[in-house]
């Protein structure tokens, strides 16, 4: 074998050996060039869903923040109401108070001319004697009078307190009521209708409604919600049913309980459980004649 025959040789084994290097390199990088592509595309997948989730925390923060200015806006309006009539109550105080210390006043300086009077004239007449003793009975009437008064506005006073404590707790009874009823009534895709005012337009006199008892309406229970004490019966206002009539709801001849009509509709109502024996179920029987 010639030397460049071998020379030859031991170049091309160099050159496979390097060129096995380069192919070993390039593999190994493009390995981990592919590990690092897929480490970015993940990281970038958790970032984009972190931005999402910040964004809907963001906007969800955001109608919580509204909610909240609504709601503080509709309580400082009522705040601002009742500081209002507050205020009203107090000045018509105030004035009672000025009232009553001007007529002490007064009083105060009649006793004090009787006095002076009397001590003036005790060498007088008997008549002069009689009209101080006259003074004096008057002076005692109005303190009697005044203490009187006193008492009589601090009891009002305290009535006033009780029925303004009475009246938030029957408001918020029947706020109450009004929301079991809702959420009896959203189940069957209703609302309740809006409560009429106590106090009604004068017009002309109106032949009143005849008595439930009278009618004798007989229905059957289609619903009941025992935990809101509600329940609906197959008869409307098509049957001539009205608001606060009361049926009464029997099983077997047997009595179960009373439903006062709060909601008519067409052909059913919805009513309040009362004086119940028995808990009431679908299927029993109601009218408004025992």
């Amino acid at each position: 074998m010639s030397t460049l025959t071998k020379v030859l040789i031991v170049l091309l084994t160099v050159f496979s050996i390097f060129l096995c290097g380069i192919v070993v390199t390039y593999v190994a990088n493009a390995t981990n060039q592919k590990e690092r592509a897929d480490k970015l595309d993940r990281d970038w997948r958790a970032a984009r869903t972190a931005r999402e989730a910040a964004q809907n925390d963001l906007v969800a923060a955001k109608e919580e923040a509204d909610q909240m200015r609504r709601d503080l806006d509709a309580q400082m309006s009522g705040l601002k109401v009742t500081i209002s009539d507050l205020q009203a109550k107090l000045e018509s105080v105030q004035r009672e108070n000025t009232q009553m210390a001007q007529r002490v006043r007064d009083m105060g300086a009649s006793v004090q001319q009787a006095n002076e009077l009397q001590a003036s004239q005790m060498q007088q007449s008997q008549t002069a004697q009689q009209q101080v003793a006259a003074l004096e009975a008057e002076r005692t009437r109005l303190s009697k009078e005044l203490a009187e008064t006193d008492q009589a506005l601090l009891e009002k006073m305290a009535i006033v307190v009780q029925l303004e404590e009475k009246y938030r707790q029957l408001t918020e009874a029947n706020q109450d009521l009004e929301s079991r009823l809702n959420q009896y009534l959203r189940q069957y895709g209703k609302t309740a209708a809006a409560p009429v005012p106590v106090t009604q337009r004068t017009g002309i006199v109106q032949p009143a409604a005849p008595a439930a008892r009278d009618i004798n309406l007989t229905a059957r229970v289609t619903a009941v919600d025992i935990r809101n004490s509600l329940a609906e019966l197959s008869i409307g206002s098509a049957a001539g049913v009205r608001p606060d009539m009361r049926f009464h709801v029997t099983r077997d001849q047997q009595y179960v309980c009373d439903v006062r009509i709060l909601e008519v509709g067409p052909d059913q109502s919805v009513g309040i459980l009362e004086r119940i024996q028995i808990p009431p179920r679908v299927g029993d029987a109601a009218a408004t004649n025992l």
